[in-house]
Parts: structure tokens; C-alpha cells; sequence
């Protein structure tokens, strides 16, 4: 499966220097677990994450999810540092904090292909998933989005957003409004996956639910998270319901049937199938074979009306 188009719907967070969270990681059901170097160590233990991280990935071969780790910004000390440390682990890719800017993806590009070159690896091996956190990254977002072809998603904090716009986060969300449209408005115009913040009440399942349906309406394909206990309520929105299913499959078959006829629009129920309406059934059928839902052959001369 290309990249980009992985499930990516929970990213678990796990500190990088507690030893026994990082041992829990293969029972963890994330589709990705991002191992943290950065806001969950103190300063006096970053050397120590490093190492236990880099540790944690050379033993940790046979994988059941990706492996990326949140290093240090690259305008701290410790950025690098983080880089050349567990590189050589072979993490599948690194997420960037407070990516104000392309220029910092651009040049984490360039530090990730020098590293390529080192252990010998295919130029691009390593991806990126860049964090939005500030009224600035937002303003740039869509130029951040398009700074490097090693992006699969772009990623909004909305903890370090607040922060930077001097505002408190609610769990209603109305301050967020704007800056997750413009996040997810970037991604989608990049090609990449849109992936929402933390919700940081590990308590409140119901209010985490609200939040992973709204920003699912919002287009985010996936949900960044701090508790195991999360997972299993971020997948059950993202995953494609019985009925969205079945009407997406009801949909290619008349479009079939209008593509055997010479056309690209028909009737089915009393309203128009046409290219819009058959490119959001093609999505859902891919979500379903992705989640082991459903089989079918989508066939691009069907989707598009052209060989």
C-alpha cells in the first residue's frame, strides 16, 4: 500500500523515557505509535530517551504498526542530536513539531536523505508528518503541506495552537474551528492525510467521540492520542458504517452500468450519480478494503470513465 494512503485513523504518543510503556508498544492496536522525545521528557533526560528509543526500535524488528518518533524542534539543541541517534534504529518516519514554516520540512528533508545516504537506504525511506501548533504554522500551512515529497499526513496541535494565540481550548472547540479547516484544507490540496490533535480528558469518553465525529465531518482522516484507552473510540468513528458501505458499492454499480451505456451520470433512487457523488463512494470503498470490511475491484476506466 502506498504510503499516503496507510490507515492512520489513532497515533498513539508514548514517552521515550519510560521503559515500560515502550515495552507495551506491541500490544498497543495504534496504527501508529509516535515515540516522544520532545514535550513528555524533562531536559535532563533527553540523552537518556535517545538511547532507550534507539534501543527500543533495534529490538522491535518485526513490527504490527509504523513507528515514528516526535523528535526535539530542529531550532533546539536537541533536534539533531535526536535525528543521528535513531536514525540508524530505523524508525519509519518522524514527526516534526511546531513546523511553523516549510523551510524547517525542508530542511529535516535534507538531514533525512543525508542519513539515507549513510546507512545505505532508498532516498525517501523515512517519512514526515509535520505539526501545525501556532497561528503562524497555520498561516503557512498550506506551503508546509507541499515542502517535501516524504510527507504522508499533516498534523494539527491544538495544545501549542491555543497557547501561541493566547486563548484557552474548550471541549466545545469553537476556537479551533478555523485553524482545523485550514490544517485539513492544506492537506487535502497536498494529497496527504489530515490528522487531529490529542484530546487531552482520558476520562471522558463521550466528549472524545464528539470530537473524533466532528473533525471526521471536517475531513481529518486520523487523531493523535495520549491513552490506549482512546484507541478503540477513534477507530470506531473512522471506520466506514454498513450502510455508507453499501450505498458506496450501490453507487459504482450504476455507475458501471452508465459507463456500459456511454454516459457519466445516471439515476439510482431518485438522484444523480455523477462524478462527485462517484468519487466519494470510490473513498469509501478503499476505507472499507483498508479496514478489511470489503472486497471489490475498484477500477479506475470505472471511477473516471476513461482507459
Amino acid at each position: 500500500m502506498n504510503a499516503s494512503m496507510k490507515l492512520r485513523r489513532s497515533l498513539l504518543y508514548v514517552p521515550g523515557n519510560m521503559p515500560g510503556m515502550l515495552q507495551n508498544i506491541p500490544v498497543f492496536e495504534a496504527d501508529v505509535v509516535m515515540i516522544d522525545l520532545e514535550d513528555a521528557v524533562p531536559l535532563v533526560e533527553k540523552d537518556a530517551a535517545r538511547v532507550l528509543t534507539r534501543n527500543f526500535l533495534r529490538f522491535y524488528k518485526d513490527r504490527n504498526k509504523e513507528m515514528f518518533v516526535r523528535i526535539n524542534p530542529l531550532d533546539t539543541p536537541y533536534g539533531t542530536d535526536d535525528l543521528r541517534e535513531i536514525l540508524p534504529a530505523l524508525p519509519d518516519g518522524i514527526r516534526l513539531p511546531k513546523a511553523d514554516n516549510p523551510e524547517l520540512v525542508e530542511r529535516l528533508d535534507t538531514l533525512l536523505t543525508e542519513q539515507e545516504e549513510k546507512l545505505g537506504l532508498d532516498i525517501g525511506h523515512f517519512k514526515i508528518i509535520p505539526s501545525i501548533e501556532s497561528a503562524q504554522g497555520v498561516l503557512n500551512c498550506v506551503e508546509t503541506a507541499r515542502a517535501s515529497s516524504r510527507l504522508v499526513a499533516l498534523a494539527f496541535g491544538a495544545e501549542d495552537y491555543t497557547a501561541s494565540m493566547e486563548i484557552d481550548r474548550t471541549k466545545s472547540g469553537e476556537e479551533l474551528f478555523s485553524a482545523r479547516n485550514q490544517v485539513v484544507w492544506a492537506a487535502k490540496a497536498a494529497g496527504v492525510q489530515a490528522i487531529d490533535s490529542i484530546f487531552s480528558d482520558v476520562s471522558d469518553m463521550d466528549a472524545l467521540r464528539a470530537e473524533t465525529m466532528l473533525v471526521k465531518r471536517l475531513g481529518f482522516t486520523g487523531k493523535s492520542l495520549v491513552n490506549p484507552r482512546q484507541i478503540e473510540i477513534i477507530h470506531d468513528v473512522f471506520r466506514p458504517t454498513d450502510e455508507e458501505i453499501r450505498h458506496a458499492l450501490e453507487v459504482m454499480e450504476a455507475i458501471k452500468r452508465a459507463r456500459e451505456m456511454g454516459t457519466g451520470v445516471i439515476s439510482m433512487k431518485g438522484k444523480m450519480v455523477d462524478a462527485p457523488v462517484v468519487a466519494r463512494a470510490a473513498r469509501t470503498i478503499r476505507e472499507g478494503i483498508a479496514f478489511g470490511l470489503v472486497e471489490y475491484d475498484l477500477s479506475d476506466e470505472v471511477i473516471h470513465g476513461k482507459k
